[in-house]
C-alpha cells in the first residue's frame, strides 16, 4: 500500500445541511483515514454539513462548522470557501483531490489527480422536469474532461455517462454505495394503523402523483395511509392531486425526523413504495431492506441493479402495475415475509467499508499510472 494524501474538497459541505452526498463522503472519510499510510483532510474552511460537524472528531477537517441558516448562506460559504481552500490545499499538498461535486475549474491549486464520483444522468436521461440542464450539462462536460477519474454509483449510471458525453470507459469505475441506517432497536408504535411508506424529495422524476393516482386507483386509502417522511409538507399540486382523486387529506401523512425515526417507520410499514422515474441508485431500497421493510419499486435504470430479487417490480408510468403491486403485499403475508427476508440478503451485499476499500483502490491506481 502506497502512502497518499487526499483532499475532499468544500463544495457540498458549504451547502449541503443534510442529504445523501454529505454523508457519502464523511462515511468515506471516516473509513479511509484509518488506512495504513494514508492521510485524509477535508478542506471546507467554513461548513454547514451536520454529519460532517457530528464526526470532526474522526476526520481531520480544515475548516469551522457554521449553522449558516439565514438567506443566503450557501452561496457566502462557497465565495469565501473557494477562496480559502485554495491556500489551505496548497499547504496540506495532497496527491488526490476527490471534489465533492461539479466545478468547472479545479478547486484545489495543486497539481493533485482529480477523482470525481457522478451520481447521476437524471438531467439529461428526464430534461424536461429541468429547467438549467443547459447550463448544468456544460458544467459537466468540463468537469468529465478534466478529471483524471471517475467513480459512477452504479452500472446504470456508468453506462448512461459513456453514452451521453463519450467518455472513455477506462476513465471510470463503479463503486456502489450503502446504507447508513440501522435497524432500530426500540420498538416503535408507527402511527395505528397499516401504511405504505415513501421517503425523500417527492417532485418531478420522483412520481408522486403518479403514486398518488395509485393509491386511489387500489382504493388502498380506504384501509391505509401514506406516509411521506422528509421531502417538505404536501405542496398545494399534490394536495389538489388528492381533491381530484377523491384521497381524503387524512389518508396522506408528512412527517419528518431523524435516522433513529425514520428506521422506525421503516419497521412498521406495510412497505416502501419507490416510484421513481429514474433513479443514479436509490439509497431507499438499501435502507428498507436493513429494517426488514418490504420494497415494491419503479424497474428502470439503476433500480434492479440494487434490489436485485428483493423488491415487487413496476413500470413507473403504468398506475395500473404500481396499484397491483401495493395489493400484491397487503394481500399475501407470505410474499411480504419473502421480500423482508430476501431484503435481509441483499442488503448485506452493500456496505460502507466495501464503498471506502475500493474507492481507495481507485486512488491507489491512478497515483500508479
Amino acid at each position: 500500500m502506497i502512502n497518499i494524501r487526499i483532499c475532499y474538497d468544500y463544495q457540498v459541505f458549504c451547502w449541503q445541511q443534510y442529504g445523501g452526498i454529505s454523508r457519502y463522503f464523511v462515511e468515506l472519510a471516516t473509513r479511509i483515514h484509518q488506512y495504513s499510510g494514508t492521510q485524509v483532510r477535508i478542506v471546507a474552511p467554513l461548513y454547514r454539513t451536520k454529519y460532517l460537524a457530528a464526526k470532526s472528531d474522526a476526520i481531520p477537517v480544515l475548516g469551522v462548522h457554521c449553522a449558516g441558516d439565514f438567506i443566503g448562506a450557501a452561496r457566502l460559504m462557497r465565495r469565501l470557501d473557494c477562496e480559502l481552500s485554495r491556500v489551505f490545499s496548497a499547504v496540506y499538498r495532497p496527491d488526490i483531490v476527490h471534489e465533492t461535486y461539479y466545478s468547472p475549474n479545479r478547486t484545489s491549486s495543486t497539481s493533485a489527480k482529480t477523482v470525481i464520483t457522478v451520481f447521476d444522468m437524471i438531467e439529461d436521461v428526464l430534461p424536461e422536469y429541468f429547467s438549467t440542464r443547459t447550463k448544468n450539462c456544460e458544467i459537466k462536460k468540463a468537469v468529465f474532461r478534466r478529471a483524471d477519474h471517475l467513480i459512477c454509483i452504479s452500472e446504470s449510471t456508468r453506462a448512461d455517462l459513456i453514452k451521453l458525453y463519450s467518455v472513455d470507459p477506462h476513465k471510470i469505475s463503479v463503486v456502489h454505495l450503502a446504507s447508513s441506517l440501522a435497524p432500530p432497536i426500540e420498538p416503535f408504535s408507527g402511527i395505528g394503523e397499516p401504511f405504505f411508506l415513501y421517503v425523500g424529495y417527492r417532485g418531478g422524476y420522483k412520481n408522486f402523483l403518479g403514486l398518488l393516482g395509485a393509491f386511489a386507483n387500489s382504493l388502498l386509502f380506504k384501509t391505509h395511509r401514506l406516509v411521506c417522511f422528509g421531502g417538505g409538507k404536501l405542496t398545494a399540486l399534490e394536495q389538489e392531486r388528492m381533491s381530484q382523486l377523491r384521497i381524503p387529506n387524512d389518508r396522506v401523512l408528512f412527517v419528518w425526523g431523524d435516522d433513529a425515526l425514520l428506521g422506525g417507520y421503516y419497521a412498521t410499514a406495510e412497505a416502501l413504495i419507490f416510484p421513481s422515474l429514474y433513479e443514479g441508485f436509490g439509497l431507499p431500497l438499501l435502507e428498507a431492506m436493513g429494517c426488514g421493510c418490504p420494497v415494491i419499486c419503479s424497474n428502470n435504470s439503476s433500480i434492479p441493479e440494487v434490489a436485485g430479487d428483493a423488491a415487487i417490480y413496476f413500470d413507473a408510468r403504468d398506475i395500473q402495475e404500481i396499484s397491483n403491486a401495493m395489493l400484491r403485499v397487503v394481500q399475501s403475508s407470505d410474499e411480504r415475509l419473502r421480500l423482508i427476508s430476501r431484503g435481509k440478503v441483499r442488503v448485506k451485499k452493500f456496505s460502507w467499508d466495501t464503498c471506502a476499500r475500493q474507492t481507495h483502490a481507485v486512488y491507489e491506481r491512478l497515483l500508479s499510472t
